[in-house]
């Protein structure tokens, strides 16, 4: 009888952990054209949950033909009520030992807090064309 207990309780509490505690994860990634990164990107991001803190995340996928020590970039936020922030940022991306496509991830914000409901907007523009960067994206969790 116990043991029975015991079983249900363990399979409750594992059903409140998942469906509770699942991490929400929105990615969104574009390849860049010919494997050179020049034009700006523009990701949007659909805010439903104004009280979970969240972290951005920058990702760029890239391979042997990328010889940049790094990227200097400008990343514009547009928020659901139009206030825009535009800040410098940026990418120390590690060289490559092979030619095989490598991906890297960058932490731009961490602990945020989206207070409005609605599309965030978020673009990423590097300062000038780097070569050998095929996919460009963020991630929101």
């Amino acid at each position: 009888m116990c043991r029975g207990v015991l079983s249900v309780v363990a399979a409750v509490v594992m059903l409140m952990m998942t469906a509770c505690g699942g991490e929400v994860r929105n990615i969104e990634v574009h390849d860049t054209e010919a494997k050179v990164w020049a034009a700006a990107e523009e990701f949007v991001y659909n805010n439903s949950d104004t009280l979970s803190r969240r972290d951005i995340t920058i990702m760029v996928r890239y391979d042997g033909d990328y010889v940049a020590k790094e990227v200097p970039m400008r990343i514009l936020t547009i928020s659901p009520d139009s206030m825009v922030l535009e800040e410098k940022f940026t990418l120390r991306i590690p060289q490559l030992a092979d030619m095989r496509p490598e991906e890297h991830a960058f932490k731009y914000r961490s602990n945020v807090l989206l207070r409005r409901k609605g599309e965030y907007r978020f673009r990423l523009t590097p300062d000038e064309p780097v070569m050998g960067i095929a996919s460009v994206g963020i991630i929101v969790d």
